[in-house]
């Protein structure tokens, strides 16, 4: 075998060595980055306590702002010291271009005992909306997700009730309403209200049903109206 063929294999083995030497690290970087944010993603990094003490939420994952893995947070809710709901979806940063949650929902307060809401105190500076919800599925609602600017968790909505929320005003040009959870029974709850905004300078109202068979979310309406509903 001549020195030239000698030296072209001695150069292949270590391009080879080379390249399996740097898929070993990147497989070791992946794996660490793996575990890291599994257990980013299953820790908890801050608890609320409602008024009376009944419910507990502790929230979960990474609230910061993701750069290469997606990062979510969650919500587990106690009731009473006991687990009553678990891992709901509260918020998603994709990239580094996303809101994250540190960012867009600092604050944390209890409007009524059995509800919860992640703010940031900035964006009531325009001015505020209210959501009205009402139970009108004739059982009680276990538990009800609501991303409009602020998002609420709110747990234990008795059959015939009605809550009122007090929620910033769209950024943008079209007001968004996102609805998750589910009644006492198992029953899925999930709807979407996405339209353009309403009167952009006045303070809107949304009317917010929850049946059965699903839920519903009607455009804004005067509150005077509800003197002449009826459930």
């Amino acid at each position: 075998m001549s020195k030239r063929s000698s030296l072209r294999l001695s150069l292949n083995h270590k391009v080879v060595l080379t390249f399996l030497v740097s898929v070993a690290v990147i497989l070791f970087v992946s794996v660490l980055g793996v575990r890291a944010w599994i257990n980013k993603k299953t820790a908890v990094f801050t608890s609320t306590t409602s008024p009376q003490h009944t419910y507990t939420v502790n929230l979960k994952g990474a609230k910061g702002r993701p750069l290469l893995i997606p990062y979510t947070v969650s919500a587990d809710l106690f009731k009473t010291g006991e687990p009553y709901v678990t891992d709901v979806r509260l918020h998603e940063a994709w990239d580094a271009f996303d809101l994250s949650f540190e960012a867009g929902f600092p604050e944390i307060r209890w409007p009524a005992n059995n509800v919860v809401e992640f703010y940031r105190p900035e964006y009531f500076e325009d001015g505020n909306n209210l959501l009205i919800v009402q139970n009108r599925s004739g059982k009680p609602v276990k538990c009800l997700f609501i991303d409009a600017v602020s998002k609420f968790l709110a747990v234990d909505i008795r059959s015939g009730a009605s809550l009122s929320l007090r929620v910033p005003k769209p950024r943008g040009d079209w007001q968004w309403i996102g609805l998750e959870g589910a009644l006492d029974d198992g029953t899925k709850i999930s709807h979407r209200y996405n339209k353009p905004r309403w009167r952009k300078k006045e303070n809107c109202t949304y009317l917010i049903s929850i049946f059965e068979s699903g839920a519903a979310i009607d455009p804004p309406f005067d509150p005077q109206e509800l003197l002449f509903s009826s459930f």
